[in-house]
């Protein structure tokens, strides 16, 4: 009976361990965005396997980026911008060996690069001008396609916090900004789709 008990305890335990990685990345709703239609879960299972931080739930005093990129058949790749006090930034990039549609795999790289101080203040003026704070989360003809590449775009900033996910067929500004970030990384990006 006790052992019983503890194998349950034990999966209650995996459950709400499971369903606490999908909320603590991405929060359950957000304004009028259509956030149900976000596909969290899927999202987070790479989050984790590169062993990121939640932008949501963290109380950052940092400005940060986070870009998720999820080819079909390509290694998921993480690049989190963070930008410093002196005006400069860290880019932080890590890649798995799975696949953007399937499992994450196993990290495969996991480095840092510094920005400097004018190259930062072009990025975040670039993302200025295309009005990210006020973009949609999802275009509201929002379709997943079967191969392609899907584009997480995530901010913190203060208490202030926003996801964009695009398909790159959606050709938003958003998927340039990202583009702009993770060159700088030095990263082999081919193939960029």
């Amino acid at each position: 009976m006790i052992i019983r008990l503890a194998v349950l305890a034990a999966a209650a335990l995996f459950v709400a361990g499971s369903a606490d990685a999908t909320e603590r990345y991405f929060p359950p709703k957000t304004g009028g965005d259509s956030w149900s239609d976000f596909p969290r879960a899927p999202y987070s299972k790479h989050l984790v396997a590169m062993d990121e931080p939640s932008l949501w739930t963290t109380d950052m005093r940092t400005e940060t980026y986070r870009i998720l990129w999820l080819r079909s058949f390509d290694a998921p790749m993480v690049f989190r911008l963070t930008v410093t006090a002196d005006g400069t930034a860290i880019l932080v990039t890590k890649k798995t060996d799975g696949e953007g549609s399937y499992e994450p795999g196993k990290m495969v790289v996991s480095k840092w690069t510094t920005i400097d101080r004018e190259e930062t203040q072009e990025l975040l003026k670039a993302l200025k001008l295309i009005n990210f704070w006020y973009l949609p989360t999802l275009l509201p003809n929002f379709t997943d396609g079967y191969d392609g590449a899907h584009w997480i775009v995530e901010a913190k900033k203060g208490r202030e916090y926003h996801v964009i996910d695009r398909w790159r067929d959606d050709r938003d500004p958003i998927t340039d900004w990202a583009l702009l970030v993770m060159k700088k990384s030095g990263e082999n990006l081919k193939p960029i789709y």
